[in-house]
């Protein structure tokens, strides 16, 4: 027989992504950005999207704009539009509801996965 190991205590399961980003839900699908969208999405970056979660002020979402996807910033408070993560100046606004058929919201952008290997962070202190 013996002693157990005293590492056996200690000893982790494998990472799941089901488990650690909550994405087992039929809605949750990964999308592979082609080009850098702001905020260190750059291209081969991977963001879990979420359609069945309600966006709220300050979500990012992923949307496509006459055909084309972005990711955008929802901002409801004092104004309605959705700013560009790149240029603060750019931005699309919008009504009480998204009416414009050009602008098709995808989901609200829940994680977003790095290759740190192959990536150069900034990091400088900002204060």
């Amino acid at each position: 027989m013996g002693f157990p190991s005293p590492a056996s205590d200690f000893v982790e399961g494998r990472i799941d992504l089901n488990k650690v980003c909550s994405c087992t839900s039929p809605s949750v699908r990964m999308f592979i950005a082609e080009r850098y969208h702001g905020m260190h999405i750059n291209s081969g970056t991977r963001l879990l999207v979420d359609s069945s979660i309600k966006p709220v002020d300050g979500n990012l979402l992923l949307t496509q704009v006459n055909g084309e996807y972005g990711v955008f910033r929802l901002v409801t408070i004092l104004r309605h539009v959705l700013d560009s993560l790149i240029d603060k100046s750019e931005f699309i606004p919008f009504g009480d509801e998204f009416v414009d058929d050009e602008i098709v919201i995808e989901g609200v952008v829940t994680f977003i996965i790095y290759d740190a290997k192959n990536e150069v962070f900034d990091d400088t202190v900002v204060f």
